[in-house]
């Protein structure tokens, strides 16, 4: 990708995570006052909680493995600052997260201000779908889990 629209990118990423509402109510309360917040903070995509569109995100295809990244730590900062969090296996490559995070920003959410985290876990536990692959499924154990404590409990009767 040319480096300097890469470089406007992360510059418009930057801005957005500096426009993020601030709450009035302190971090990690829950009060009328945050519910009122949030009864106002309507459901929209991400796209439109960040003021980028999904077209401004190009295709994985086509940055290097060093653009990829760097974009895809700035878009989880991005996500961060409007208490987004994405929930990534450890060790999950640049572009995987890139592409997920690239495709929920036609998710509709509700921004939660201040303390409140929205978790994005991504999978659907069923590790033959699992949009992580199955190298990097934290599901795809779950089976052989519950098939060893099933047997556990068969041997306490």
């Amino acid at each position: 990708m040319i480096k300097s629209n890469l470089d406007q990118l992360i510059s418009d990423m930057h801005q957005s995570a500096l426009k993020v509402l601030i709450s009035k109510v302190p971090e990690g309360e829950f009060d009328a006052d945050y519910r009122d917040e949030l009864e106002a903070s309507q459901e929209q995509t991400m796209s439109k909680w960040f003021g980028l569109g999904k077209e401004l995100f190009p295709p994985s295809e086509m940055l290097t493995s060093e653009e990829l990244n760097l974009i895809s730590d700035k878009f989880e900062k991005l996500w961060a600052a409007y208490s987004f969090y994405a929930d990534f296996p450890k060790g999950l490559p640049a572009k995987c997260r890139y592409e997920l995070m690239r495709e929920y920003l036609n998710h509709s959410c509700q921004y939660r201000p201040r303390g409140w985290k929205q978790c994005f876990t991504f999978c659907d536990y069923e590790p033959e779908n699992c949009p992580f692959g199955r190298e990097y499924c934290p599901c795809k154990d779950l089976d052989t889990l519950f098939d060893s404590l099933h047997d556990d409990s068969t041997h306490l009767q």
